[in-house]
């Protein structure tokens, strides 16, 4: 049995998180892309090892951490990301002896829902398309995660609850409908919709960042490449599974059972997930990939 929640990722700063493919066209790194839609995102691999890079630091750290207890700390992160049975108790490592070796989360990868665009009415625009959106619901509900949605009809690109509007190089009619869901939801003020076309278009030209190598005595070969970046404030949508399937009846000599423990470490480990920023993909020396997190829904499965 899995218990799955629906999580938002707020890209804080730039973010890139490479594909790395290799590419003979302009762009020398490009982002990962969903291999149907051609939508950034972020995939599993890179999701769960930036989280687990992020709680590792936090496990070592000599400071005090809203963890808890030195029993709660590598508990929480053997339970969460699996690993070996480091700094656990015997009767945490029986319990933990009884999980899957790669932990008992999943992780899902991580879907664009919203794109920053420039607006010459706003100083920027959410904007997303209808077919991104059922595709967001549908993807939820197969996690048993129902998304209220605003019933927004449209077959042209529009700004929703404002005058017209050019964003970015599409102009974009106005439409009066209720966003109120989806402002709630996602905490935006200024929503367009394109249509797939536009949509299409927008999402195949993300900005692409000149980064430059310089050379230096040991290495002569100083030279220019082309970075493609998903920008700030841009909106993803994932989804966390936790097997919840534990014994619940046998105590241990704290009075816990498995289930009381799990629950105890994905708890504390929520918690943290939603107050801290979150590092994710390259380039953290200069600022990249600096993200936020907030829940968007849960089932129980």
């Amino acid at each position: 049995m899995y218990t799955n929640k629906a999580y938002i990722i707020k890209t804080k700063t730039n973010l890139h998180a490479g594909s790395g493919d290799t590419n003979f066209g302009i762009v020398d790194k490009e982002v990962q892309r969903d291999t149907v839609t051609n939508l950034p995102v972020i995939n599993s691999s890179s999701f769960k090892g930036a989280v687990r890079d992020h709680f590792s630091d936090l496990l070592s750290s000599q400071n005090d951490l809203p963890l808890g207890s030195d029993f709660v700390k590598p508990f929480v992160f053997n339970t969460i990301f699996g690993d070996e049975q480091k700094n656990l108790d015997a009767e945490d490592a029986k319990t933990y002896s009884k999980l899957p070796k790669q932990g008992l989360v999943k992780f899902i990868d991580a879907k664009l829902l919203f794109l920053p665009l420039r607006s010459n009415k706003k100083p920027f625009f959410h904007v997303t398309s209808l077919a991104t959106l059922q595709e967001a619901k549908s993807f939820l509900e197969s996690f048993g995660i129902s998304l209220e949605l605003d019933a927004i009809q449209t077959d042209k690109s529009v700004v929703i609850g404002t005058e017209g509007a050019t964003v970015e190089d599409v102009e974009c009619q106005p439409l009066q409908a209720d966003f109120s869901k989806i402002k709630k939801l996602f905490g935006i003020e200024n929503l367009a919709i394109f249509n797939d076309e536009d949509f299409n278009e927008a999402v195949s030209n993300l900005p692409v960042i000149v980064r430059n190598k310089i050379a230096t005595n040991e290495d002569k070969n100083g030279n220019l490449w082309y970075e493609e970046v998903v920008p700030r404030e841009s909106i993803f949508y994932t989804v966390l599974c936790y097997y919840n399937n534990l014994d619940d009846s046998t105590k241990d000599q704290r009075g816990r059972s498995d289930k009381n423990k799990f629950d105890m470490a994905y708890r504390l480990f929520e918690e943290k997930l939603l107050k801290d920023s979150i590092q994710i993909g390259a380039n953290a020396s200069i600022g990249y990939g600096i993200t936020n997190f907030s829940k968007l829904g849960e089932s129980h499965e």
